[in-house]
């Protein structure tokens, strides 16, 4: 879980009160909530960041282009070149750098930032993978028919299900990280790693069934979006759509662990 560039987390009531949890031994619902508490407040920071952004805007513009006539150029023309891309890994690749080209222009690369990109390109290339050829090495042809499957309502409420979840669950280890291995050990919350393990297990399925409240959003959002757009979504538009979901997220989180605490 360890995040060795993360600095020094900050020394807020909430943050203590996560630490506490942990400590007491409380389940992983309670201490999803009360982490997410703590780091609601690095919301209002990260609001308008660039890697964020960035990270909405290509997973909704993969959803864009799978409508198009030709995906490849549509996605060429937003500075994302896969036209000869065999591999699920050279897609992974040109997302990266893609984003990292903007990101790095506008000088503000953050850590929240960082998680979001990482999220995206996880996501994608899981989605991707699981639609390459079994047996036979993947070909172009291959790698445009997958990506042209991501802008149907299922598939794209899928992806963005599993982008947020991701998300979410990164930023929770972001905070847990710190104080996690200081609770293994005999006497504390965690005897052994193997039970540490499990309870990283058990927040990363909290997160997942949490977001089951943004797959039908998503898809449908998309869907109405695009034909709205004549086609296409602005930046501004997919922005609005990252921190509703975002949004949405952590209010149901909070009320899961409400109604398990």
């Amino acid at each position: 879980m360890g995040h060795t560039r993360l600095g020094t987390l900050p020394a807020t009531r909430s943050w203590n009160e996560v630490v506490g949890l942990v400590a007491e031994g409380a389940d992983a619902a309670r201490v999803a909530e009360a982490t997410a508490n703590a780091w609601r407040l690095a919301f209002a920071k990260v609001q308008g960041d660039i890697g964020f952004r960035e990270a909405i805007w290509w997973m909704t513009q993969l959803g864009v282009a799978a409508a198009q006539k030709n995906p490849v150029d549509h996605l060429a023309s937003l500075g994302l070149e896969i036209g000869k891309s065999e591999s699920v890994v050279e897609v992974a690749m040109a997302l990266a750098n893609a984003m990292d080209e903007r990101i790095d222009g506008s000088g503000k690369r953050s850590d929240f930032g960082e998680l979001a990109e990482r999220s995206l390109i996880a996501v994608v290339t899981e989605n991707l993978q699981e639609r390459m050829p079994p047996l036979l090495p993947p070909n172009a042809d291959d790698v445009r028919s997958a990506l042209g499957k991501l802008g149907s309502v299922k598939e794209f409420g899928q992806l963005s299900r599993s982008f947020f979840q991701k998300l979410t669950n990164e930023c929770l280890n972001y905070f847990l990280s710190k104080t996690m291995p200081a609770q293994v050990g005999a006497s504390r919350r965690f005897a052994t790693a193997g039970q540490l393990e499990g309870f990283e297990k058990a927040l990363a399925t909290h997160c997942w069934e949490a977001s089951e409240i943004v797959e039908k959003f998503s898809g449908e959002w998309l869907s109405k979006n695009r034909y709205e757009g004549g086609g296409n979504i602005d930046r501004e538009t997919a922005e609005k759509f990252g921190w509703f979901s975002l949004r949405k997220m952590q209010l149901e989180l909070e009320t899961r662990a409400r109604k398990h605490g």
